[in-house]
């Protein structure tokens, strides 16, 4: 496993204390970058019903991992997914990638990919899928 985990498909259960640190490090940043609330990003990672939003500077500090339970990962899988799609989607300009999760989308029924992103893992789902058209593809 690398030090930054870019490949979605690279990520299972059985980490290593370092690759934990790493990856939730990384997904900190990510969020952060998103300009997301706290709430919201508990919300996302599927926490808030363990942490409480004042508890996550311990996690962006790097003093402490999340605990990458079979949702933590699917969900991570997810997080990765998007952000390296928004990435491929605005390439010239990193910082839209925050302002676009917050406007409604035609396709999304006007709601904002944001708002589905909150909604679960469908909702992540197909924020993902609608950002990299190869996620929808079935075998």
């Amino acid at each position: 496993m690398s030090a930054s985990i870019t490949n979605s498909k690279e990520i299972s259960i059985d980490l290593s204390e370092d690759e934990k640190n790493k990856l939730t490090f990384q997904l900190c940043q990510i969020l952060e970058n998103w300009k997301l609330e706290d709430v919201d990003q508990l919300i996302i990672l599927s926490l808030e019903d363990i942490l409480k939003p004042r508890h996550l500077y311990v996690y962006r500090r790097g003093d402490k991992a999340f605990d990458f339970t079979n949702e933590m990962v699917k969900r991570t899988k997810m997080i990765l997914g998007i952000d390296e799609s928004l990435g491929t989607t605005f390439p010239t300009n990193k910082e839209y990638a925050s302002v676009w999760l917050k406007r409604s989308v035609k396709k999304f029924k006007h709601k904002t990919p944001l708002e589905l992103m909150l909604s679960g893992d469908s909702g992540m789902t197909r924020v993902w899928h609608f950002l990299d058209c190869t996620q929808g593809w079935r075998s």
